[in-house]
């Protein structure tokens, strides 16, 4: 889908964007570092001492999701504003 940007240009949609090869990629590496970073400094207690339950999986399903959110969402935004 085509949609108009600033100055009458035609681009692409945001999603797809968001989900080209390269933006895609660089979230996704954003995401492994920080979401490693914030798994060891947020959960690492928990992960020695006890067993994976249903609370913690959501919380270290949310310290991946949450940076690749982000990164794409910058991306975006930095596409937009140029």
């Amino acid at each position: 889908m085509r949609t108009m940007v600033k100055g009458g240009q035609t681009g692409t949609g945001a999603w797809q964007y968001v989900c080209s090869p390269s933006v895609f990629k660089r979230s996704l590496l954003i995401a492994a570092v920080v979401g490693s970073l914030l798994c060891i400094a947020n959960q690492w207690d928990v992960l020695l001492r006890d067993p994976i339950g249903i609370s913690v999986a959501i919380k270290l399903f949310l310290n991946y999701l949450i940076p690749f959110t982000v990164a794409s969402v910058s991306a975006l935004l930095n596409r937009n504003s140029c």
